[in-house]
């Protein structure tokens, strides 16, 4: 099957839909622009301008006990490289507003299907942009934080500011776990963008799919994706806004 033939089918499949969910993957954000420091470029950029690798500094025991170098990387490397919308994550929303996206489950931390206007996102490990004191639970946009000097402090009690992302180490909040798994369960059609069949995200949530039909879309190929019906190789933001969705 042609490039063409596929996305010819994809975009059929995905508007004959009742309940789509998309899976939306970490390449993702790294072709928005976004810092991803799970991938081999950027952990080992990081680790050499840091001393430290991007996985032991993005840890809760890395916040907890040396919380100011923590929040020298995290301004400087997560907060300052959030990414840009581009047409691939408009057409996300544009099938939301159509009622055939249903939910996007996503461990992406920088709120991409959000700021693209999504509003069924289900963000397994959080969002810079929700801040919060862990002492008075007052809230604060992303924006207190990346501007501050130093470290973040709440204006009311004076207790260091904690973004709402799950760091390595601590646990992912199960009541939005079991959401996604009841939303994967529902689906007629599965849409993976960036993403392998291997990756954790896939095989965390795939095994509830009871649906129809898996469309996967990624630049990189992996054997499992042989269990996907229908397999389009390219930059998924790419291939999305080919669509014409």
């Amino acid at each position: 099957m042609s490039q063409e033939e596929k996305l010819l089918r994809a975009k059929k499949v995905i508007e004959n839909s009742r309940y789509l969910v998309c899976l939306l993957g970490m390449r993702v954000s790294s072709q928005c622009g976004c810092t991803n420091w799970r991938s081999d470029q950027d952990a080992y950029d990081i680790e050499t301008r840091y001393g430290c690798s991007p996985e032991e500094m993005f840890s809760a025991e890395f916040y907890n006990t040396r919380v100011t170098q923590f929040y020298d990387f995290y301004k400087r490397e997560i907060l300052s490289k959030r990414g840009r919308i581009n047409e691939g994550m408009k057409t996300l929303k544009r099938l939301e507003d159509r009622g055939i996206l249903q939910a996007v489950i996503t461990r992406d931390i920088y709120s991409l299907p959000k700021r693209a206007g999504c509003k069924k996102v289900l963000e397994i490990h959080g969002s810079i942009y929700r801040n919060v004191c862990p002492k008075c639970r007052t809230k604060y946009p992303m924006k207190a934080v990346a501007e501050c000097a130093g470290t973040p402090k709440c204006t009311k009690c004076g207790t260091t500011i904690r973004p709402e992302v799950c760091l390595r180490g601590e646990m992912v909040n199960n009541a939005l776990l079991t959401r996604a798994v009841d939303e994967v369960g529902m689906a007629d059609t599965l849409l993976l963008l960036g993403c392998s069949m291997h990756s954790q995200l896939a095989k965390t949530y795939v095994k509830y799919f009871e649906g129809d039909k898996v469309i996967l879309i990624n630049d990189q190929d992996h054997y499992a994706d042989t269990a996907a019906d229908l397999v389009i190789d390219g930059k998924a933001m790419d291939i999305m806004s080919k669509l014409g969705l």
